[in-house]
């Protein structure tokens, strides 16, 4: 149940079914002319007696009749008008009865401000100072409910109406009794956590009772029966659905929870589906999306898996694409095969992960000789000295550095591919870091695109299959070779296609551990003191056996934590990571925000306007709490 409004009006009871949260709320009593804040403040009064009766009959319905004593305070305001809500509007107008102190009350109107219908007292008026009790009857349908507890009994839970305690000055006395089938007997009558006051058989059947004596009717007293339904010809039945939306429907918090959880989901979907535009887009639907929960919370209800599935799928979508890296290539069916790519360039042909196809072009400049091996675990590397760039020349332009690489490798009888040069450079201005903490998207995009370029007027599918080709005889031929120093050659060789197949770790172990070239005391790993003679472990880490017990091992390790030094996201063919770009409507907003804006500038037309929208917002609030 809600608390007392602001307002000053009395406040609901409920009907609901045993164990269950509350269904729509059943009926508001309001004391007319208590909704301007201002105005309310004047009302003081008191109800010393408050008698509900509620009669269940056959056909699940209840009869409600209310006596309720008002006393007014003698600085209270005329009380002239009574709302009574209703828990929907299946009820009959014709039907609702109303007096006031036997004077019959004709003047019955639907309700302007609860889902029920308003009593005007006329000259029953209660004055300052001035006492009436008024008495109202009606009938509602569809309030008796299949108890969830036991198959033959139904279920009926209420309370009393109360008032706002600030509106309260002294206690009385609240009395509800509810009237039972004629069959029912005492026995059979269970209550629902709050004990009976007592228990009454008369001719009619059973009635229960329920009493607080010198309490003030300021908070709710739910009270619940249960009772054998055999007399009954119906009972509400409702499904688990529709119990818990009868329960969302009445509870504010947890609407309001759920809406927030949603735009929450909503705005991870929203702005991963767009890679993070259409913020103006997003405000408007969100805007959209809390009027129509407000006005349906069925729509609320609905929404919160769909979006949840979205988002999950979304997710799928966006990891599946990221697996989906290579741009459009302009291809030819039947052109033929697309010899001489490198490993790395195979790798990103395949659509390897990015995490391995880095680590192809890591390990073949170690190979090589153009980077040295500083630690183990983790991975960091140095430009060796040859081919570093003087501190004065780092800002020279990147076909300089790449004739300047290129002049260096010749000398030393290596090639550096047109795709290394950017990794080169990159390693050099960040030393002694651990490449996983390098962010390497830029050179990786490069090369992807220079993979794509390369590719154009070939057959794609032609191609991978060759190079799978290449990289299973390479496996194949490395686990054939019985003679360990040919088998050592042979991987030296094929070390970056090896490294593609999945069962690389296989070829490292198989006839006992391999060590690569630039571990075993070359001139291209200075730093990097030999071996044990008998250890599979990378130099330049004494704790890289509890890493991993071979350099496969270490491998597969090392690859797997490349991955944090790149953004898959970023390496989309549309530039975006999300699946549409929506920042031309953000500019076309902005854009329009600042032609509002110009006209404002000049001139002191805005404190007018300002006034002006002020004023209107008064005059709003004025309209909403001038009536009753």
């Amino acid at each position: 149940m809600q608390q007392p409004c602001s307002d000053g009006r009395g406040q609901r009871w409920a009907a609901w079914p045993l164990g269950l949260g509350p269904l729509p709320v059943a009926a508001w009593l309001t004391i007319a002319g208590l909704v301007a804040p201002a105005a309310a403040q004047n009302y003081r009064f008191s109800v010393p007696r408050m008698q509900m009766q509620v009669a269940v009959n056959p056909d699940a319905s209840v009869t409600i009749v209310y006596d309720i004593t008002f006393r007014n305070g003698r600085a209270g305001r005329p009380i002239d008008v009574v709302d009574i809500g209703t828990p929907h509007p299946g009820y009959r107008l014709e039907q609702v009865t109303a007096s006031m102190e036997g004077t019959r009350l004709r003047d019955i109107r639907p309700s302007q401000y609860v889902e029920g219908f308003e009593v005007h007292l006329g000259r029953r008026t209660i004055p300052r100072g001035g006492e009436g009790t008024l008495h109202v009857q009606f009938r509602m349908p569809d309030m008796v409910f299949q108890d969830t507890t036991r198959e033959d009994y139904a279920s009926l839970r209420i309370t009393p109406t109360w008032f706002g305690s600030q509106f309260v000055e002294a206690p009385g006395d609240i009395e509800l009794a509810v009237h039972l089938p004629k069959s029912v007997q005492p026995d059979e009558v269970l209550h629902q956590g709050v004990g009976f006051s007592q228990k009454v058989r008369t001719e009619q059947g059973v009635s229960v009772v329920w009493q607080w004596r010198r309490v003030f009717p300021t908070e709710p007293r739910i009270v619940g029966v249960s009772f054998p339904k055999r007399d009954l010809q119906r009972v509400v039945r409702v499904t688990r659905f529709g119990l818990l939306m009868k329960w969302f429907r009445g509870s504010t918090q947890a609407r309001v929870v759920a809406g927030i959880v949603f735009l929450v989901l909503f705005g991870f979907l929203f702005f991963r589906f767009t890679g993070g535009t259409g913020v103006s887009v997003w405000f408007l639907l969100s805007a959209l999306f809390v009027w129509l929960f407000y006005h349906s919370p069925g729509w609320h209800l609905a929404l919160m898996p769909v979006v949840a599935l979205l988002a999950g799928l979304n997710e799928w979508y966006l990891w599946r694409r990221k697996a989906s890296y290579m741009p459009p290539i302009a291809q030819v069916e039947g052109g033929g095969i697309k010899r001489g790519l490198t490993a790395p360039e195979a790798a990103a042909l395949l659509e390897l992960p990015l995490s391995r196809v880095l680590g192809l072009v890591i390990f073949g400049m170690l190979k090589k000789g153009i980077l040295r091996q500083l630690e183990a675990d983790p991975l960091v590397v140095d430009v060796v000295e040859d081919f570093r760039i003087g501190k004065g020349e780092l800002l020279i332009s990147e076909a300089a550095r790449s004739r300047f690489y290129g002049q260096v490798a010749r000398k030393k009888g290596v090639v550096v591919h047109s795709y290394e040069p950017p990794f080169i450079y990159l390693i050099q201005n960040n030393p002694g870091k651990p490449l996983r903490q390098i962010d390497f998207t830029v050179p990786l995009k490069e090369l992807i695109q220079h993979v794509a370029t390369r590719m154009k007027g070939f057959d794609l599918s032609d191609t991978k299959a060759y190079y799978r080709r290449i990289v299973k005889r390479a496996v194949e031929q490395a686990k054939a070779i019985g003679d360990v120093p040919q088998r050592e050659k042979w991987i030296d060789r094929h070390f970056e296609w090896i490294l593609i197949d999945d069962d690389y770790p296989t070829v490292f172990t198989w006839g006992g551990p391999y060590r690569p070239v630039w571990t075993r005391g070359t001139p291209s790993a200075p730093s990097a003191p030999a071996a044990p003679a008998p250890g599979p472990s990378i130099p330049g880490q004494t704790t890289f056996g509890d890493v991993a017990a071979s350099f496969a091992g270490w491998t597969e390790n090392t690859m797997g934590s490349l991955a944090s030094a790149v953004s898959p996201g970023k390496l989309s063919p549309e530039g975006a990571s999300g699946l549409i770009d929506l920042s031309g409507a953000d500019r076309l907003t902005a854009d329009f925000f600042q032609a509002l804006a110009e006209p404002s500038s000049s001139g002191g037309s805005v404190g007018g306007g300002c006034a002006c929208a002020c004023a209107g917002c008064a005059c709003a609030c004025a309209c909403a709490g001038g009536g009753r």
